[in-house]
């Protein structure tokens, strides 16, 4: 007859050893700091409590393939358990690659790493890829968790790109990088600070822009940055529920270092709701989905010497951005490039459907409404001023279209109807063709 041991999560409950198996690359001395907090635990829901953490910090290291738990009672001491660890080591080497899509692109990816370098989960990585936009780019890097934390790491890197902006505006830029990033996770999000250094050489095309040939050169710049990103989307291509919020800070030019300097703040946010059906329900009842996002950025310079670098102002439009014109298409122009801003906004309201008989297939149909405005700030110029030349005339689009969503990206093809638009904009009426990740 089987019997049934209910526990009293508040019993007096404590861990008396802990015994770790099958390790041989990883330093016992790292072992026992992700591991010591099994020890402070005082009854039972604290002991299982502190199992699952210890677990999961393991898990997060990503150097063992498996991890088994076992709490045995210990005979000779009451009210305590023993605790054993079975682990089994990843493979040091790695090396994998991948076709993936940023926005407004499709590349091959590749890497190679060393993991668990000296047994305390360091790493060396060396990464590549190859795309239209980004031709190519390479970087090379080493980091360590900080206090056995999988949750909080130090990493050193060198990398090095080409890119193809004409896309927007009809120059190529060269670049390499240098520095060193902390990176943490939280209960509120994730953090990156960056700390580093870039040489630029900026290459215009036969048919660039005056502004742009005046700034076909080389520089240099130093910068500190910060990012955070809060995540609850259920989808990064298609959400149908959950938030995002992205927040990203930087500070060109330390003292008379580089020859860039001005302060950035961008920041987006969205939010997803299913207005109608979720996924306990079957299928073919159909679903509608509201989604809505947010975008805004300033760069002011510090110097009123200093001229901000084409690579590093803001562009508005485009089928990832404002709906219904040519990427970079919303704002001033010389020619064939864009001039684009220090200071925008944009907003995008969807609703997006299952198609009749095709909710089973991997596209959906929605309608927006797009709207943004970006200006040339001037710090001199009253804040109720530029308060009111930036929503004085933004630019809108609506229309409608069909989504093709996969678990790395998504493809939209629109019928766009730009409402309005100065003269100097590029509406683009009609179809627009859209790939990427991060739409408005």
């Amino acid at each position: 007859m089987a019997t049934t041991t209910t526990l009293n999560p508040e019993a007096p409950l404590h861990v008396n050893a802990l015994r770790i198996l099958g390790v041989s690359a990883t330093r016992s001395s790292f072992l026992n700091s992700v591991t010591s907090g099994l020890f402070k635990a005082g009854n039972t829901s604290e002991v299982l409590k502190n199992v699952q953490q210890v677990a999961s910090k393991l898990d997060n290291l990503d150097i063992f393939d498996e991890i088994k738990v076992y709490l045995n009672t210990n005979p000779t001491v009451s009210d305590t358990v023993d605790v054993m660890i079975d682990l089994k080591e990843k493979p040091k080497g790695l090396y994998k690659t991948s076709i993936a899509v940023g926005d407004y692109e499709a590349y091959t990816a590749g890497s190679v790493a060393v993991r668990n370098i000296f047994g305390g989960a360091e790493s060396a990585n060396l990464s590549f890829s190859f795309g239209q936009r980004t031709k190519a780019k390479v970087e090379a890097s080493i980091s360590t968790p900080l206090n056995a934390s999988p949750y909080s790491k130090l990493e050193a890197f060198v990398s090095g790109s080409i890119k193809d902006y004409s896309f927007i505006n009809l120059y190529d830029e060269n670049e390499k990088s240098a520095g060193i990033r902390f990176k943490g996770i939280s209960s509120y999000g994730s953090h990156q600070v960056t700390i580093g250094m870039s040489d630029r050489d900026i290459t215009a095309h036969p048919k660039a822009s005056g502004t742009v040939r005046a700034h076909s050169s080389k520089n240099q710049k130093t910068f500190v940055s910060h990012s955070f990103v809060r995540d609850t989307r259920d989808s990064l291509s298609l959400p149908t529920t959950g938030h995002y919020v992205g927040m990203f800070q930087e500070v060109a030019g330390t003292g008379t270092q580089g020859e860039v300097h001005y302060v950035k703040q961008e920041m987006s946010a969205q939010y997803h709701k299913s207005l109608v059906g979720n996924e306990l329900q079957p299928r073919e009842n159909g679903r509608l989905i509201l989604s809505t996002g947010l975008k805004a950025g300033l760069l002011a310079t510090v110097d009123n010497d200093y001229s901000v670098n084409v690579s590093d102002r803001f562009y508005l439009g485009g089928p990832l951005s404002v709906r219904g014109f040519k990427a970079g298409g919303i704002g001033p122009r010389d020619g064939n490039d864009a001039l684009g801003g220090n200071l925008f906004w944009a907003a995008g309201l969807s609703l997006v459907s299952s198609l009749p008989g095709l909710s089973h297939l991997p596209v959906k149909g929605h309608a927006f409404v797009n709207a943004g405005s970006i200006i040339e700030w001037n710090k001199n110029v009253p804040l109720a001023d530029t308060v009111q030349e930036l929503v004085k005339e933004p630019r809108t689009a609506a229309g409608f279209g069909l989504i093709f969503h996969h678990d790395v990206a998504r493809v939209e093809v629109n019928f766009c109807v730009p409402l309005k638009f100065t003269s100097t904009d590029l509406p683009v009426p009609g179809l627009q063709f859209g790939l990427g990740v991060n739409f408005l």
